[in-house]
């Protein structure tokens, strides 16, 4: 390393830990928002939340360390690590400089009382209480994007900041491949699905559910002494700090099920943000190179282990352990099926493996319509109402069962929802990867063993962290570009089994 590069990155150490411990600061205080702040907090949490904000964007954008970035960026010295920490820094770097700190901290503010509102919108189910704070974060976000600028639409500038790199044009595309070719598929499945099966009604006591819940995390692998699990009417999981990541589940009051699946959901996230490499704890590539590409570890552990027959054989006796007479003589058949069942569902947080992206394609149609100017705000609840009838054939008959179902938007998160889907192929993809090159892994599942499969994911995808941006890591994974056709594969294939279909 030349002289020069050794005295930046000397420099440029210190400002990455205080960004970070910035970074930490405002996760924390985000978690303590969803999962434990009373209702009279959200006010002067919107106040400190914009502070914070202002502040961490000041420090960020300090022309001091664009001196110091635009130093290391010239420097053929660094190595793999220093170059991919220069890479990443710089372009949050770049980002901030075109972002007015009046811009961020509005939106901070907004966005936090727009949440408050929106929960108590949701209770009451009345859009109208929603939608000034609504149109105001909508008006900010686009205010946002014309700032960091965008050549084809206003809509890149918003998917870049969760799908880095990442164009409208080539997410359109993924949709305009998936969702024609989904639906038929759904069709069949939803017409051969059957009546509900009654072990989906089985609801348990709260603090048992929870507690099998932690059981079955620490068997998947995660560090309950460097983490949190803890219940939410909307779950996340968020890593605050080396040692401490903090995942929330949902408890669905009907159904058991939907309740385990939401553990193995959120600790496919928490795994990923307990496994970056340690010597990396305060620099920016100690993250997902994609939102995307973190979906694909919780798509990957609900779906395609905890919706598994070999998993499923591995917790049943567990399960009955827990709750007795509450299972009755449920087989593992019994599970595999109510664990697979198809429906058409309001709620996309309910929603089976294969109507689920049915749902995140009407959010991404909702979301371009906005930003293009072509949907007012005022318009989206029969928007919703209609988007729903065409793609899943039901309407909702309340806002909180369709509008207003969502955190996302009251929190700014527009450009999110794609992720959902984008991790979804990834995940179908990676399994495919994981099942060639660990035979046998079938066998070790239904023992409760996952050490090989937690070993792949660490070597592939978690060690890897931002040291690559996302599609050139998907290309060393998989040698290909991604693809729906992993997922239709994936799906064709458990759901022909299931009803004995032909797909």
């Amino acid at each position: 390393m030349s002289a020069m590069a050794t005295t930046a990155w000397e420099r440029i150490q210190p400002r990455l830990t205080e960004l970070m411990d910035l970074r930490n600061a405002l996760s924390l205080i985000g978690w303590d928002e969803h999962v434990m702040m009373p209702p009279k907090g959200a006010e002067a949490r919107a106040r400190v939340t914009a502070t914070l904000s202002s502040h961490y964007h000041s420090r960020i954008s300090d022309p001091d360390l664009g001196e110091i970035l635009a130093d290391l960026r010239e420097d053929n010295g660094l190595d793999d690590v220093q170059r991919a920490v220069v890479r990443v820094a710089a372009r949050e770097y770049d980002r901030a400089t075109k972002i007015p700190r009046k811009l961020v901290s509005a939106l901070a503010e907004t966005s936090s009382r727009a949440f408050a509102v929106w929960q108590e919108a949701k209770e009451a189910s009345d859009f109208s209480m929603f939608e000034p704070h609504l149109r105001e974060v909508v008006k900010l976000k686009k205010e946002e994007a014309d700032a960091l600028g965008w050549e084809n639409e206003r809509y890149d500038a918003v998917i870049d900041y969760w799908e880095p790199e990442s164009k409208t044009a080539e997410v359109e595309a993924v949709f305009a491949e998936l969702m024609p070719e989904l639906a038929p598929v759904a069709a069949a499945v939803l017409d051969a699905a059957g009546p509900r099966p009654s072990f989906l009604s089985v609801n348990p006591p709260a603090a048992k559910q929870l507690a099998f819940c932690r059981w079955i995390v620490e068997q998947l692998g995660f560090d309950l002494q460097a983490g949190r699990l803890d219940e939410t009417a909307h779950p996340f999981s968020i890593g605050i700090a080396r040692g401490d990541t903090r995942q929330t589940i949902w408890r669905n009051p009907s159904s058991l099920v939907d309740t385990i699946l939401s553990a193995m959901h959120e600790s496919g996230h928490a795994l990923y943000d307990q496994n970056f490499p340690e010597e990396w704890a305060d620099y920016p590539i100690a993250d997902a190179p994609s939102v995307g590409f973190h979906e694909s570890q919780s798509r990957l552990w609900e779906n395609h282990i905890g919706r598994s027959l070999p998993f499923i054989e591995f917790i049943l006796p567990q399960l009955k352990e827990f709750f007795g007479d509450d299972l009755g003589m449920m087989t593992a058949d019994d599970y595999h099926r109510a664990a697979n069942h198809a429906e058409r569902t309001l709620i996309r947080v309910r929603a089976d493996e294969v109507t689920y992206n049915l749902h995140i394609g009407l959010r991404f149609e909702l979301e371009l319509e906005l930003f293009r100017d072509a949907l007012d705000v005022a318009d989206l609840p029969d928007a919703w109402d209609a988007g729903m009838e065409k793609h899943l054939g039901i309407r909702p008959g309340l806002h909180a069962e369709g509008v207003l179902q969502d955190m996302h938007w009251s929190t700014a998160y527009f450009g999110y929802f794609s992720t959902y889907t984008l991790g979804t192929l990834y995940a179908a993809a990676f399994a495919e990867k994981i099942d060639n090159d660990l035979p046998g892994l079938d066998d070790e599942i239904r023992k409760g063993d996952f050490s090989r499969m937690l070993g792949w994911l660490r070597e592939n995808i978690h060690h890897q962290g931002w040291k690559y941006p996302a599609k050139e890591l998907v290309r060393r994974i998989l040698d290909t570009d991604i693809s729906p056709q992993p997922f239709l594969a994936h799906i064709k294939e458990r759901y022909s089994e299931l009803y004995n279909l032909d797909l």
